[in-house]
């Protein structure tokens, strides 16, 4: 029940959850049924969808269905449903304390406001969490992967993240990370402010609107560094898609380096496009030499043993590491 729970959580396409027949005993019906519940008023249609499919495994089994899931089934609010448009936006809750770790309730799930079916939309792409924001999340919160990654701790240290979009790297190191191990202040930037309207609700949603530990600035690549504080450790995700923005961006992390006392990045890239990734490469080799690596990778994130749900037809994701 644990995955079905983090797979309706993140809102997991229904073709991809497998009802097993684990799940459709009568003790595991009612534990659907008050899971769905929680989140009914979110995306009714989603659940009319889930439920149709588990009544069909269940109509393939010998368990009886009970009266609690066909009464939730033909309740208004599921019959009625209708599919939400690509940009009305959805609570999403993802599970990323590691890969194989089930957050129990919500204070160990970070909780975003995103249109998970819009690509890009008011001229940004930060309006949905992609991919390699994921995984690099759950490699930070995982201390047996972390240390591979990162060669000293995060205690104390300056995180800035840059492209943040929906925020998932930043508020999964505030909401887990800093837990047991303080950080000092944490920097989400982005070229658009379009990707900060939402942040105070999305703050709140996280408990973390009275924490000062989270900061949101603007900052374009290539242009005059506006970063006030001195920076320990840059994170992003998923910002390396499009090569007209590569040599900016890289000019960005040099003068962080340079002038903020940076001492490592890490960036993920999902490997969409072969070319982007190797002019990518070029850009590290002509403003880094020497100085970065491919520090880990995944070639095939869809059969990967984990909480978190990654499509069959998810692309390799590495993680690049540059050290001062």
């Amino acid at each position: 029940m644990d995955k079905i729970q983090s797979f309706i959580d993140q809102r997991v396409p229904i073709k991809y959850i497998n009802i097993e027949d684990d799940i459709i005993s009568y003790d595991n019906q009612l534990e659907l049924v008050k899971l769905i519940n929680s989140h009914i008023d979110q995306n009714a249609y989603y659940f009319k969808n889930l439920l149709s499919k588990y009544i069909k495994k269940l109509e393939l089994s010998n368990e009886e269905l009970s009266d609690e899931v066909y009464d939730l089934f033909v309740d208004p609010k599921i019959l009625n449903a209708k599919e939400l448009s690509p940009d009305t936006p959805d609570i999403i809750k993802y599970h990323v304390n590691g890969f194989t770790s089930i957050a129990k309730d919500d204070s160990n799930k970070v909780i975003i406001k995103e249109t998970p079916r819009l690509i890009s939309g008011n001229n940004t792409t930060g309006l949905r969490t992609w991919e390699a924001a994921l995984y690099l999340s759950n490699c930070l919160n995982d201390q047996n992967i972390l240390q591979h990654i990162i060669p000293f701790g995060l205690e104390n240290k300056t995180i800035l993240e840059l492209g943040c979009g929906t925020g998932l790297l930043s508020l999964s190191l505030a909401k887990i990370h800093h837990k047991t191990r303080p950080l000092k202040k944490i920097i989400m930037t982005d070229g658009s402010m379009t990707v900060f309207d939402n942040v105070q609700e999305v703050l709140k949603l996280n408990d973390l609107e009275s924490d000062n530990l989270i900061h949101c600035q603007q900052l374009i690549w290539g242009e005059e560094l506006t970063i006030k504080s001195k920076i320990d450790v840059v994170i992003a995700a998923d910002i390396t898609y499009d090569s007209r923005i590569l040599r900016p961006l890289c000019q960005t992390i040099a003068e962080l380096f340079q002038y903020k006392d940076l001492k490592l990045a890490l960036i993920a890239a999902t490997v969409r496009n072969i070319d982007t990734i190797n002019c990518w490469e070029e850009e590290l080799n002509n403003w880094f030499p020497n100085r970065w690596e491919t520090t880990k990778s995944e070639k095939d994130p869809g059969s990967m043993k984990s909480m978190c749900f990654f499509s069959p037809n998810t692309p390799e994701i590495r993680i690049y590491s540059i050290e001062i």
